[in-house]
């Protein structure tokens, strides 16, 4: 089983993916071209050369900020015999669900009012603005998914235990 996590800046995409792993479900790791933040563990990326990359079976990728981040078929194959999370955007789900037909997408909805609230605190006026922006891009993209999710201040545990009910489901279906 393979679940895909989307969800605006801020919804908590990243935390419930953490503890998702943390309840037993495989966490996939992207390749990534970008060098390794100060501080960011080792696990948290495939880091590689754009040379290695290319040589990478992807299925599903992105340029962002100068640097290639892409989900390895050898990544994506472990969802067949195991409970899996990764969190993409809204491109990357798309690409996934077109070559992998067993992927559920779970959008993690949160409030604008709350949304704004976890903007990053260095964030400057004109950072704060585009981010907004790509949140309503975000938020119209929760009606393709196969279920929403609310993560709404306070509700963390309560969004976990819904996608790990919806694992549940959809494995007593198969």
């Amino acid at each position: 089983m393979l679940i895909v996590l989307l969800g605006a800046n801020g919804s908590g995409k990243t935390t419930i993916e953490k503890r998702l792993e943390t309840a037993g479900m495989h966490r996939l790791r992207s390749h990534t071209t970008r060098a390794r933040k100060i501080g960011e563990p080792e696990d948290a990326y495939y880091f590689v050369k754009k040379e290695d990359f290319k040589k990478v079976d992807i299925v599903e990728s992105v340029l962002y900020k100068n640097s290639f981040f892409g989900l390895s078929r050898e990544e994506v194959e472990k969802a067949k015999t195991q409970d899996c999370v990764v969190t993409l955007d809204w491109n990357g789900a798309q690409q996934i669900k077109h070559r992998i037909p067993f992927a559920v997408t779970v959008y993690i909805d949160c409030p604008m009012y709350q949304l704004e609230k976890r903007l990053p605190i260095q964030s400057d006026k004109e950072q704060q603005v585009k981010i907004l922006e790509q949140i309503k891009i975000d938020s119209k993209c929760a009606e393709d998914c196969d279920y929403i999710v609310r993560n709404y201040d306070g509700q963390l545990d309560e969004a976990c235990a819904q996608i790990l009910e919806i694992c549940r489901e959809y494995k007593s279906k198969e």
